[in-house]
């Protein structure tokens, strides 16, 4: 999973100028030791490894940590290199394997405008009021969160408007929630009860957040789990916007498939055959849409 948020950084940053990252202790990799320096306002990361999340990274201008074992990233709003070597003298289970720049407007990609999807019209901060007949939809990016907007999140929300059109749905589960935007959504759309999952503390903060921005906070609960055992019911719909990896080991198990409608991202093309043999012989495709590239697929129990 780290090689995930690697992949994320490499296509964010430009070839960077760059300075030897070994001046703290416990600090192994060339790959990722490594400063990016860029002029504007950054956020500082400090990659580490270890056993199991730390629960008492130096606190001060920390925005939280990225957990993706058996690597965590520290997530600064100011440059942190004393404290975080005082605290890894004093945990020597835990090493630096890397250290990151990241300019702001780079990594959340937050569009300057309202983004229509659907019955939605998804803005960034109420600037205007709502336009009439359409349903308004805030989203925070949150500090160390893109926009909540990748092509898959836009198909997930083009799907969401036109089950809400045709179908009633009471339950919703959204699993991999992130921001929330798509749990929220379906609490805006007409949804009694929503649940959002997720395995990242740092995304549920920001979520919870969200929620309340949006005013759903009654319809929508959350819960920090890696797959969907807690969920304990069988929702109306089920959204995972997810990477294949993630998607293809849930879809290989049964929990899933209790849900009567299903809305499946976060896969590329090539998967997408694969996807409809796991679907089999519960579920039937009904519709297979592609925003910028990305598949989002809509699924309903036989």
């Amino acid at each position: 999973m780290a090689d995930c948020f690697w992949g994320a950084l490499r296509s964010i940053l430009e070839t960077p100028a760059a300075e030897p990252g070994d001046s703290m202790p416990g600090f192994a990799g060339k790959r990722r030791g490594t400063i990016f320096r860029r002029s504007g306002p950054v956020l500082r990361v400090y990659e580490i490894t270890g056993n199991g999340r730390p629960l008492d990274a130096p606190a001060r201008g920390l925005e939280g940590v990225w957990p993706e074992p058996p690597f965590y990233y520290l997530f600064y709003r100011q440059e942190a290199p004393g404290a975080v070597s005082q605290w890894l003298r004093s945990h020597p289970d835990y090493r630096l394997t890397g250290r990151y720049e990241l300019p702001y407007e780079k990594w959340q990609d937050v569009p300057d405008h309202q983004m229509s999807l659907g019955i939605f019209d998804v803005v960034m901060s109420p600037t205007s009021p709502p336009k009439p007949g359409r349903t308004r939809l805030m989203v925070d990016p949150g500090v160390v969160f893109g926009s909540g907007l990748h092509p898959t999140t836009q198909g997930c929300l083009l799907a969401i408007s036109k089950i809400f059109a045709s179908s009633q749905i009471r339950t919703v589960v959204d699993f991999g929630a992130g921001t929330g935007v798509l749990a929220i959504a379906c609490a805006l759309a007409g949804a009694k009860f929503a649940l959002a999952i997720d395995r990242n503390p740092m995304a549920i903060e920001n979520a919870v957040k969200n929620v309340h921005s949006n005013g759903v906070e009654a319809r929508v609960a959350f819960a920090q789990a890696e797959g969907l055992e807690c969920v304990g019911m069988a929702p109306d719909l089920l959204v995972m916007n997810v990477e294949w990896p993630v998607l293809e080991k849930i879809l290989s198990a049964r929990e899933w498939k209790s849900a009567r409608r299903v809305v499946l991202a976060g896969f590329l093309p090539g998967m997408l055959e694969p996807l409809k043999a796991l679907a089999q012989p519960c579920f039937r495709v009904e519709t297979v849409t592609e925003t910028r590239g990305w598949p989002t697929v809509s699924l309903s129990r036989r």
